[in-house]
């Protein structure tokens, strides 16, 4: 029933509320600070190969694939985080989490799940997508419009920067920041300065795909969760058009809550293979993505 009710607000009002199932009462604005100016400290890619807007030759009326994940290999995860930017960088798993005084910046030994240093936010701070730059992590908050700074070795704050509107997902392609709102437009940011550089809309054919939330850049896609799904849809930078829709519905778990839907990305570049979790689920599976044949098998 809830689930129903909120699909129903979502189709009347696309971008009401957060990617990250948004809270009652969750604040529009907080208290006025300075925004830094500091040049981010190193671009060098942290969780890509190339950059994610490079020219890339995309057939603009070819279907999206149909896709989806076969699990090969699980890992423990912590039920109670709200989870809503995943990241591995060098083995290690950095993990932004939402909800108002439960929010946190954190790095996670994979294969136990273990905390192993966290950050919290503020009471009033609504923590939303992660992404890595150099030696720096960039969080972004819900309707707070702050996107902190941490050092990624001690997750001590360095800065933050002020934007206008909502964050839901952030990653880095190497070059720039992609920042997701819930729409169907991403933006392109530049990490030193946190100004809008660009934007793209995000097509499946000619039909506008919303609810775009926690990104993951990848050589020269973008994957995305879709908010209120079990689907994550592959998107090719320069253009915005949707070559991938994953089927992500074997990992819910059955007893999930409305609001503990998937939502966390991580690639790893070392096996190809990606990381998904949702929120509050106990379990971090990595994945390999694989066509769907008519029948709804895995091809071979």
């Amino acid at each position: 029933m809830l689930r129903s009710l909120l699909l129903s607000v979502l189709l009347a009002v696309p971008a009401l509320g957060c990617g990250s199932d948004p809270a009652p009462g969750a604040p529009a604005t907080t208290p006025a600070t300075t925004p830094a100016t500091t040049p981010a400290a190193g671009l060098a890619p942290a969780d890509t190969t190339a950059p994610a807007h490079a020219a890339a030759t995309i057939d603009p009326n070819a279907p999206a694939e149909r896709l989806q994940v076969r699990v090969v290999e699980q890992f423990p995860h912590d039920p109670t985080a709200f989870t809503q930017g995943l990241l591995l960088v060098d083995g290690v798993l950095y993990e932004s989490t939402g909800l108002e005084g439960a929010s946190s910046v954190r790095r996670v030994d994979l294969p136990t799940g273990a905390v192993l240093a966290a950050r919290p936010q503020a009471a009033d701070v609504f923590g939303e997508g992660l992404a890595m730059v150099g030696a720096e992590l960039y969080q972004l908050s819900w309707r707070n419009g702050l996107a902190f700074v941490y050092d990624r070795t001690t997750l001590e704050p360095l800065r933050q920067y002020r934007y206008t509107g909502e964050g839901w997902g952030l990653c880095f392609d190497g070059e720039v920041l992609w920042h997701s709102d819930g729409s169907t437009t991403l933006r392109r940011r530049d990490p030193a300065t946190f100004e809008v550089l660009g934007t793209v809309t995000v097509l499946d054919g000619t039909s506008p795909v919303a609810n775009l939330n926690e990104l993951e850049c990848v050589d020269r896609s973008i994957y995305a969760n879709v908010w209120l799904s079990n689907e994550v849809v592959r998107i090719d930078a320069a253009s915005g058009k949707v070559t991938a829709r994953i089927d992500a519905s074997a990992l819910a778990p059955r007893l999930a809550g409305p609001d503990d839907v998937l939502n966390g990305i991580a690639y790893d570049a070392d096996n190809e293979t990606y990381l998904l979790t949702g929120k509050r689920w106990d379990t971090v599976y990595r994945v390999v993505f694989e066509p769907v044949t008519p029948s709804g098998a895995t091809a071979d």
